[in-house]
């Protein structure tokens, strides 16, 4: 008997434009010679902006979710405005490496290969609704990082960031591997709403081996997203890896870490968020604190930016681990959502700024960096703004990201919201501090005496183009937060998809 399997290509265009894209890319990359190289990137440029093109003409004809594939993989609001913030990271991950690549001895077709198929599995996760496509999807986005954060193969701390990467990668992979065979060995089932039926009806939503279950898939997250305590690769990874490379996994690959956990916690364990929630508050605590701290303590730009990412990433799962406590789920998407769209853009464009002023002075020492604003003035307006940005302060778009967090968390009503909203405040100063240092070291200090600047072919037109759309992103959303908050609400409606 043959299996009759209708499948709606208009569904998943976005995604079959990026697996030809992909194929284009490395035949481009076997054809052409050495010197036309740049014709690759110029293919991947292009696959990326135009596999957005299909997100928005499912947005303006927007009915109903589109369930494919018996219900393993779902187009709803929520995958398509994840799936565009990917698609558009990676286009602006990607005018990034342009001059980054052409800049030394690189191999350019394998770079945008794989961070195309690196994009491939974020828009699987999004739409993911089964076990199996979710943990592809999750390991699709992951594994091309594992190669892009050692690309520098000459250079010891990328080797050493790389294997730090790729072991705890494997590791958290098992982890989730794991969590998911005990929930099938449970169920029987891999779709997510009817392992959830299941848990219920059977009474299994609290019982040792599914909770069991969620912690081992909470850890192996927890590498993905570097919370506190599985964050300890995130600073020597991203110090190592290419600063390209380096943005995207800070904003891109941690955004998918985050989706997943939504997914997960949401459509299997909705039923036991007292016990997960409790938890996540006190990972998510932690985290803001440990990563705050230690930013505090950097000279390093790079790593100071890893530690800052990963407070930013206690900041984005309160909301989420408040929810489980108060059972109030659509609240807690919709402000982690918002925080992980407006985070995005504004720390790509604090990359970009350090990117660029690391080439201009030669130093990875911020307080070497003195005076540097005489010699590039917009850079040191884009390290204002967008450091700024990430403090919180209005009307840039990390006041309304700040803002959507600590409503959420003081709204739910439970002590343990409370008690996050007042560590999330003590953390914002803590913050303000090492961002405003920043900040006034460019403008302020004296220039110091150890560098040589350097102003040619710094900030070329690819990454101003990175630095203006950020800048406009930055700005709208805090000057119409209006529009943020209308996709955060929107993705939290896929609770009833």
């Amino acid at each position: 008997m043959e299996a009759n399997i209708s499948i709606n290509y208009f569904a998943i265009s976005s995604e079959l434009i990026v697996v030809f894209t992909i194929i284009a890319t490395i035949f481009f990359d076997l054809l052409l010679p050495r010197k036309s190289k740049f014709y690759v990137a110029l293919v991947a440029l292009l696959g990326s902006l135009v596999s957005f093109i299909p997100l928005i003409f499912q947005w303006v004809n927007y009915e109903n979710a589109l369930v494919l594939f018996e219900g393993s993989y779902i187009v709803d609001k929520f995958s398509l405005i994840l799936k565009g913030l990917f698609i558009l990271v990676t286009y602006l991950t990607f005018l990034l490496s342009i001059n980054f690549i052409e800049s030394d001895r690189y191999y350019q077709g394998e770079y945008y290969y794989l961070l195309l198929s690196s994009l491939l599995g974020a828009l699987v996760v999004a739409s993911s609704r089964d076990m199996l496509t979710l943990f592809i999807g999750i390991e699709l986005a992951s594994a091309p990082m594992f190669l892009l954060s050692g690309w520098k193969k000459g250079d010891q701390k990328s080797n050493e960031g790389a294997i730090k990467f790729f072991l705890l990668g494997v590791l958290s992979a098992s982890l989730i591997l794991y969590g998911f065979s005990l929930l099938y060995g449970l169920t029987g089932e891999l779709i997510f709403s009817e392992i959830s039926k299941i848990l219920l009806v059977k009474n299994l939503s609290t019982s040792p081996a599914a909770l069991l279950s969620a912690m081992l898939i909470l850890a192996g997250i927890g590498f993905k997203i570097s919370v506190v305590p599985f964050h300890s690769w995130a600073p020597d990874t991203y110090e190592g890896s290419p600063l390209p490379v380096t943005a995207y996994l800070s904003v891109s690959s941690k955004a998918t870490g985050f989706v997943a956990l939504m997914i997960i916690l949401t459509k299997i364990y909705p039923e036991s968020g007292s016990s997960w929630g409790i938890v996540l508050v006190i990972i998510s605590g932690l985290t803001m604190f440990i990563g705050n701290l230690s930013a505090l303590q950097q000279s390093n730009p790079v790593r100071l930016l890893a530690y800052s990412s990963i407070a930013q990433a206690g900041f984005i799962l309160a909301p989420l681990a408040i929810s489980g406590i108060s059972g109030d789920y659509e609240d807690g998407i919709y402000a982690s959502v918002t925080y992980l769209i407006i985070y995005a853009f504004m720390n790509l464009g604090a990359f970009l700024v350090v990117n660029v002023l690391i080439n201009t002075s030669g130093s990875n020492d911020i307080y070497e960096w003195g005076g540097l604003s005489k010699h590039q003035p917009l850079t040191a307006i884009f390290a204002t703004v967008f450091f700024f940005s990430l403090a919180g302060i209005p009307p840039l778009g990390g006041w309304f990201a700040k803002f959507v967090v600590f409503r959420s968390l003081l709204s739910s009503g439970e002590i343990f919201g409370i008690t996050l909203a007042v560590i999330g405040a003590i953390n914002a100063v803590i913050g303000l501090v090492f961002y405003a240092r920043i900040s006034k070291i460019i403008w302020m200090d004296a220039p110091s005496e150890n560098i040589t600047v350097t102003t040619k072919n710094t900030l070329l037109s690819p990454l101003k183009v990175v630095g203006f759309i950020s800048l406009a992103i930055t700005f709208m959303a805090g000057i119409f937060p209006n529009l943020f908050s209308y996709l955060g609400n929107a993705a939290s409606l896929f609770l009833n998809s």
